[in-house]
């Protein structure tokens, strides 16, 4: 399928080094798009003296929302919101990451009182961090507004359903975490329990009907280095349906031999799968080093891991 790309340029003039920001989008077409957007308050100014972009980046993420305030805010329009987070978004990748953090919680803070404003916000940060359409996705800041929202009690249930959705499975498999166990069935109906090993894991979660699932299988399965991994040890592939469809055992019955595989029901409340496939590399110290990456990455990865050797 081809992509369809809309840029959206980024009207902060002080942050001219930074490109203008391309959300992707899976659609029929291929032309590029301009969508303007009306901006919600003015974006702030980083200081002419400050030069360094690390310097020019914590100054916006701790300013960006001077201009704003919650308390004489109800509702805004979302697109706006939209698009005025995305602009306070880019400094994210330069800037300090405590000061970012703190920028954050400081946000989510100021718009906490007011329901509407927490949601409104929330769903600026899945469009930037987390939907299909952001640029970078950044789990450890998007997670701090599901938290936010899903604990406030003046929410109702319907508009938190949601956020839960995506906030168990996100909340127990970040970068950096130890990988979740989880039971799984093998194709000849035995059971089977994953749990990190002491070996690099790459996990494959997906259907073994899609497309995708089958390109991936083929370019893991022909590659020469991923193979001499697999043989010598220094690696372990499994691939996972959470969704299994009748005859699921005899098209993972035709998987490499080596590889791992099984139903696995339950890991879609343990592991956060916003790509088909989805595709977990876990550390031989149990934690999750890459995840949610195409399979090219992830075996440019492993590659670079096993020279390092």
């Amino acid at each position: 399928m081809r992509k369809h790309y809309i840029c959206i340029p980024l009207l902060l003039a002080a942050a001219a080094f930074a490109p203008a920001v391309c959300a992707q989008d899976e659609a029929p077409a291929a032309t590029a798009t301009q969508t303007m957007v009306p901006a919600l308050f003015e974006y702030p100014v980083a200081p002419a003296e400050l030069t360094g972009l690390p310097e020019k980046s914590d100054w916006l993420v701790e300013h960006f929302w001077d201009s704003f305030d919650p308390k004489k805010t109800k509702v805004v329009d979302q697109a706006a919101l939209n698009h005025a987070f995305s602009v306070y978004a880019v400094p994210f990748r330069w800037a300090d990451k405590q000061k970012t953090l703190n920028s954050v919680d400081r946000l989510i803070a100021s718009v906490s009182k007011n329901p509407s404003l927490l949601l409104q916000m929330t769903k600026a940060a899945e469009e930037t961090l987390y939907g299909p359409r952001a640029e970078v996705w950044i789990d450890e800041i998007y997670v701090r507004f599901l938290e936010a929202l899903v604990r406030n009690k003046k929410l109702k249930p319907i508009h938190k359903a949601r956020y839960e959705f995506q906030l168990k499975p996100l909340s127990a498999s970040m970068t950096g975490q130890r990988a979740p166990s989880f039971k799984f069935t093998k194709p000849d109906g035995s059971p089977g329990f994953f749990t990190p090993t002491g070996n690099y894991t790459l996990i494959e979660f997906g259907d073994p009907g899609c497309h995708e699932c089958s390109m991936a299988k083929l370019s893991l399965d022909t590659d020469v280095t991923i193979g001499e991994m697999l043989k010598t040890g220094k690696l372990n592939i499994c691939f996972f349906t959470v969704s299994p469809e009748e005859g699921w055992q005899d098209e993972l019955k035709a998987y490499p031999e080596k590889w791992v595989v099984g139903a696995a029901e339950e890991a879609e409340e343990l592991y956060d799968m916003r790509l088909t496939p989805s595709f977990y590399l876990i550390g031989p110290d149990g934690t999750i080093r890459y995840k949610n990456m195409p399979v090219e990455s992830m075996i440019a990865i492993l590659k670079d891991l096993n020279s390092q050797s």
